[in-house]
């Protein structure tokens, strides 16, 4: 039987009391709400935003959610996701702006404005990070920014509907990579215990994220692990996706989420990348790696961010000439780390 003790010891690590405080007494004054987050939204920055309007709409105040990009096909299952409206230049204002997981001001898009917001609400788990808003509540060790809204909302006493729940435990559970990356704590699991509660269902949400593959989408894959490399006597492995293989497979760029994972279940690989092919002389790179391996000293170089396990980044280049640069600076990296 869990120690009801443990709720109370752990949440005081990433329980801000302050910040929350100044955050819900902005929230109680605003009327009108402008929520975003990051650019290539994701279940965490989409499920926050989700849970996080309907409570504001719920207590009589007007909450729209803005992306910049659109929202990924699997997540279309999430109550309220066919309200989000898609980011185009405006120029009205808002008493509050509230930010979720954009380690700055500018990763929501360049289509507004701090000065459009009479407040600006900054929630965040990543390990970089700015201080753009009124109150900048970040934590890098929390495991999501769901996390963190619930913190929130429970704080001023306000219980959740069972859609609520599944958008923020959506969060949670893609973040965590189905509790088993090494963000995973103790409070990622009391969160979700906490979630539960309000009816979740948990079996259903890992079925829309992780058994909705299209056969298109598997056919990608395969070509993309039929491309695997490894180097650094296969400490450093990589994959290629590029534009002949989404046009071969017929395939979207939504069939390519999570394919970097594969990489790690490789026992002697540290850090897996894939490389897709934006453009000719654009190369996305997306990185994972073990406990010890800190992947922002890599992607920082190239305006990249993300988290330290978990990370990502653009070159202006083609594909061949990205791998180079990529595993160049992977290998002093690799060795110094003696991994």
């Amino acid at each position: 039987m869990m120690n009801s003790n443990i709720l109370k010891l752990k949440k005081n690590n990433f329980y801000d009391t302050k910040k929350i405080l100044n955050i819900a007494n902005i929230i109680k004054q605003a009327k009108t709400f402008f929520l975003s987050g990051h650019l290539q939204p994701d279940c965490d920055s989409v499920g926050s935003a989700l849970a996080l309007a309907s409570v504001l709409n719920r207590i009589n105040k007007k909450a729209v959610i803005y992306s910049y990009d659109r929202i990924p096909e699997f997540l279309k299952f999430l109550d309220g996701v066919d309200e989000i409206k898609m980011l185009k230049r405006k120029t009205n204002k808002f008493d509050c702006a509230i930010i979720l997981e954009a380690s700055n001001f500018f990763r929501i898009g360049n289509k507004v404005s701090k000065s459009q917001f009479k407040k600006i609400i900054n929630i965040d788990h990543h390990l970089t990070f700015s201080n753009f808003g009124t109150v900048n509540y970040v934590v890098p060790s929390s495991s999501s920014t769901a996390e963190l809204v619930l913190n929130i909302l429970e704080y001023m006493k306000i219980k959740l509907t069972k859609n609520e729940a599944e958008c923020l435990y959506t969060g949670i559970l893609t973040d965590t990579g189905c509790f088993q990356q090494i963000n995973t704590n103790i409070n990622s699991h009391i969160a979700s215990i906490k979630l539960m509660k309000y009816g979740v269902n948990i079996n259903k949400i890992y079925k829309k994220i992780h058994e909705n593959n299209s056969v298109n989408g598997l056919k990608l894959k395969g070509l993309a692990l039929c491309s695997i490399k490894t180097v650094f006597n296969n400490r450093v492995a990589y994959i290629v996706l590029t534009k002949k293989m989404f046009k071969k497979s017929h395939a979207k760029y939504d069939d390519c989420k999570n394919i970097v994972n594969y990489i790690l279940t490789i026992k002697s690989v540290k850090v897996g990348c894939v490389f897709r092919e934006i453009d000719k002389n654009i190369t996305k790179i997306s990185l994972r790696s073990i406990k010890n391996f800190n992947l922002l000293d890599i992607v920082n170089q190239f305006g990249g961010g993300g988290h330290k396990n978990a990370a990502g980044c653009i070159i202006n280049n083609n594909m061949e000439t990205s791998i180079k640069i990529i595993v160049n600076v992977l290998k002093n990296k690799i060795y110094d780390k003696e991994l």
